[in-house]
């Protein structure tokens, strides 16, 4: 008999990838939601279409909104709500449904496998919402086209759509972090859609209420939704509400810095819950 291999930390972080990467793709449910959101992206034309303005122009800015899934208006991009059951679904199977035992032993540890599902998450993340975008750019563009219409400077939608695919991957590391620290899918779920929505307008209230103002500007989701939309780009007239819907006065580059910190603090936070504690028993 051959005596077995040793198998090095850097082949041992790419078997855990593709382990957790065939895990997603083999479930039904991961190629049914993909396929809703290619769907959606394809309509995105017709939504950029109903804010034609008299001269029959769109903005960049509203088409780079459209195509990020509406942040503006939706406080997130929409699209995170669809990524949710993938997001957190990786950590819960281990954690929660008790199939992390399997997974550390075909995966060489714990802490190769939260790299790994970190990695692939992230990945998958940040190419959805790729795909997603780039969908989106060519039906506006198609249907703009079709309706007679003046495209937009597409240059100008080039960077809003990267901030938005790093966005999205960043969105899937806060996803898996958040039930391994938790240790409940519902209870993650619960917070990355009410925190966003309710919870942070709440703190940035009282944070104003207690003379601390601008500090509001900082909080996680407040950052990111400066991340995503450049209320600068606004004409002087939209400018104040653009603003309002963004609650925070931070500008892109610095709103990407502050969010990818927040981002990487939780996956920081996830990989010592997820290495340290014990999964439950099936």
């Amino acid at each position: 008999m051959k005596p077995p291999a040793c198998v090095g930390p850097a082949d041992a972080f790419i078997r855990a990838c593709r382990y957790e990467w065939r895990h997603l793709a083999a479930l039904t449910s991961t190629w049914i939601l993909l396929a809703a959101v290619a769907s959606l992206s394809v309509l995105t034309g017709l939504t950029v279409l109903l804010d034609l303005d008299k001269q029959h122009t769109v903005s960049s800015m509203t088409v780079a909104d459209a195509i990020a899934w509406t942040p503006l208006s939706t406080q997130v991009p929409a699209l995170c709500f669809f990524t949710l059951i993938l997001g957190t679904g990786p950590v819960s199977t281990d954690l929660i449904s008790g199939g992390a035992r399997t997974t550390w032993l075909a995966v060489n540890g714990r802490r190769t496998a939260y790299l790994a599902k970190c990695a692939v998450g992230f990945t998958v993340g940040a190419a959805v919402a790729a795909v997603s975008a780039l969908v989106g750019a060519l039906s506006c563009a198609a249907a703009l086209a079709l309706a007679g219409a003046h495209q937009p400077a597409w240059g100008g939608v080039v960077a809003p759509g990267v901030r938005f695919v790093g966005w999205m991957g960043c969105w899937a590391l806060l996803c898996l972090a958040l039930v391994a620290l938790v240790r409940s899918r519902m209870v993650a779920v619960l917070l990355l859609v009410l925190w966003p929505l309710i919870g942070e307008r709440i703190a940035g209230a009282l944070l104003e209420y207690l003379g601390l103002d601008g500090v509001g500007d900082w909080l996680p989701f407040a950052a990111g939704r400066a991340m995503l939309t450049d209320v600068s780009a606004y004409s002087a007239d939209e400018r104040p509400f653009a603003q309002a819907l963004v609650g925070s006065e931070l500008s892109p580059p610095v709103a990407t810095a502050v969010f990818l910190a927040y981002a990487a603090a939780i996956t920081a936070a996830g990989w010592w819950a997820y290495s340290s504690r014990d999964a439950k028993t099936p």
